[in-house]
């Protein structure tokens, strides 16, 4: 008789199929049995390795435990204690529930596992051996330990891509950290080799965890977050200073109901929120810890459970984009002696014209309303000789214009006095902060001065740069340039911001035309907000330009308007930078 092609596979091979989808490594294997510790109400939970974990990974716990039925039911497929019914998966209140970790880890590791529970004199020992389960009564401390040696033995193809033993570490201490930043209330310990890489005691909340897990260096001076919001969520966070920001997200951690994720659009929120503090391309050391109605997110996404999707996804990143801004808002990084009131960054003179923000948090950019008006009101210009855009009081004295002005060093920085301290302003990155938040308010209110051109100006694009023509002409016509389609690739410029005046145009509608076909262009920074920072370039003072103490001092005063965000450009680069005086002192030994 023929063999049928069709055949049901032996169990020791579905278990290993099964295996794929959540054991990819040492640190797959120790993030599923933490779930399990803390879904058993451990308090206490210890992870050792030995050889990366793929020798030997140990993981105990001072939970609930086990009784030797139960322990012995744990190892089948699809036995969990944490769901009874399909319905329960709408509204999971645990971290894990498939049911599969323990066979699937058991089916490619020599596996044992060391159960009690509280009420027992004693409790199992189960070994998972080839030709099924061996158990013996074993005197223990209530709780569970899972001993994982040898992992993919029976596998070579898996282990023979294994990586180092030091990546398999980092990836473990990766897992281990998220788990403790998710669950402050727990103690967790990692070991590798007999030395301990991780000890974190109990902490009451996430401020106090979160410089022990991510580093105080990383943090900076970092600010906390805690809201809770009317539709059900609530938001628990700890910003990381922008200055800190890496090239990596690495130290960007997002926890939904406890559990780590990872998920784009909280990132892009996050992003969103700082804006033009961080630099393109960074990312800042940051945790934020979501809670909200278990019914209102689906965890059951990916097999290993790090993706989640939510049924308003828009409301919950808006949520996130708002809390994040406001405690923003509320913090300062520069700290410079004088004069100071805090004006949040939700001011529609600061930053609340964001694209992004609360007033606009679709992905695709919509023009404000000032855009969608036939043109921008003409308005007379500062009669300045140093275009600082902004109607100050001459006798005001805030924080910046408070400061001694001393000199310029290679007519690039401006040194300054304070009581006890020496601050340099990087010249450039100040003058583009001040335009950049003149811009925005002109946006907002739709009285962006402008100028006509004497003569006008026809600026030729490349192919690249006109890819997206009609966009381009749409948002520099926002900012107050008077331009339109000239044939083919070429536009014509009849006005421009009063800003630039006497700056050359074309180098300005090319930028901005190139950064919209940029897709290289960091994820959180929108068109208009590009667009608004190359025009604030392009007006501001250069690094070598010679400034006289009167011009310094309007520039002063101009910073005082934006007070904590004078401190970076609109390019996130820090723009001052303070010295305590005892600390240049000590430089000359006194």
């Amino acid at each position: 008789m023929e063999t049928p092609r069709i055949q049901v596979l032996p169990e020791e091979t579905i278990n290993q199929i099964a295996a794929g989808e959540v054991v990819e490594n040492a640190a797959s294997v120790v993030k599923e049995l933490l779930e399990n510790a803390l879904d058993a109400g451990a308090t206490r939970i210890g992870v050792l390795l030995e050889g990366g974990g793929i020798g030997r990974t140990e993981v105990w716990d001072d939970g609930c435990g086990m009784s030797p039925e139960e322990a012995r039911l744990a190892l089948q497929r699809h036995a969990t204690s944490k769901i009874r019914r399909a319905e329960d998966l709408d509204r999971l209140g645990t971290l894990g529930f498939r049911g599969e970790a323990l066979p699937s880890i058991a089916s490619v590791s020599r596996f044992t596992l060391v159960s009690r529970r509280r009420e027992d004199d004693a409790g199992v020992r189960i070994e998972v051996l080839p030709g099924g389960l061996r158990d013996r009564p074993e005197a223990c401390p209530a709780g569970t330990r899972v001993i994982v040696e040898d992992l993919f033995h029976n596998v070579p193809a898996r282990r023979k891509f294994q990586r180092g033993e030091r990546a398999q570490v980092a990836a473990v201490t990766d897992v281990v950290t998220r788990a403790a930043l998710a669950r402050p209330d727990v103690h967790f310990t990692l070991s590798s080799q007999g030395r301990t890489l991780l000890d974190l005691p109990p902490c009451p909340d996430l401020d106090s965890r979160a410089p022990a897990c991510l580093g105080r260096e990383a943090l900076g001076r970092p600010v906390s977050l805690r809201r809770s919001l009317p539709d059900g969520i609530a938001i628990e966070g700890v910003l990381g200073e922008p200055s800190r920001a890496r090239a990596d997200a690495s130290r960007l951690v997002l926890l939904v109901n406890g559990r780590p994720v990872q998920d784009l659009g909280l990132r892009r929120s996050v992003l969103l929120a700082y804006g033009v503090l961080l630099p393109p391309g960074r990312f800042p050391a940051a945790v934020l810890h979501v809670r909200l109605d278990p019914g209102d997110v689906d965890v059951n996404v990916h097999p290993r459970k790090t993706e989640v999707r939510f049924r308003a996804a828009r409301e919950v990143q808006g949520a996130i984009f708002e809390a994040c801004r406001e405690a923003l808002a509320s913090t300062s990084w520069v700290e410079v002696p004088g004069p100071m009131t805090t004006r949040p960054i939700s001011d529609p003179g600061v930053l609340g014209g964001l694209p992004g923000g609360p007033e606009t948090r679709e992905t695709a950019w919509e023009p404000p309303e000032a855009f969608r008006e036939p043109g921008v009101r003409e308005v007379a210009a500062p009669a300045r000789p140093f275009p600082a855009m902004l109607d100050l009081t001459p006798s005001a004295r805030g924080r910046w214009s408070s400061l001694r002005y001393v000199g310029q060093v290679g007519e690039t920085v401006l040194v300054l006095q304070g009581p006890g301290t020496m601050v340099l302003v990087d010249q450039h990155a100040a003058h583009e902060r001040v335009h950049f938040d003149a811009l925005w308010r002109g946006i907002r209110s739709g009285t962006v001065a402008r100028e006509a051109l004497l003569f006008p100006e026809v600026v030729h694009l490349e192919d690249r740069e006109a890819s997206r023509l009609s966009e381009a002409i749409q948002v520099l016509s926002g900012l107050g340039f008077d331009l339109e389609a000239y044939g083919g690739s070429a536009v014509i410029v009849r006005g421009l911001p009063a800003v630039l005046r006497g700056k050359a145009v074309g180098p300005v509608v090319r930028e901005v035309a190139a950064s919209l076909a940029d897709d290289s262009v960091r994820s959180g920074v929108e068109p208009l907000e590009k667009a608004v920072a190359t025009v604030a370039c392009h007006a501001s003072v250069r690094a070598g330009d010679p400034l006289g103490e009167e011009e310094v001092q309007r520039l002063l005063q101009a910073m005082d308007a934006v007070e904590d965000l004078a401190a970076y450009c609109p390019h996130g680069r820090q723009a001052v930078v303070v010295f305590p005086l005892e600390t240049v002192l000590r430089w000359f030994g006194r």
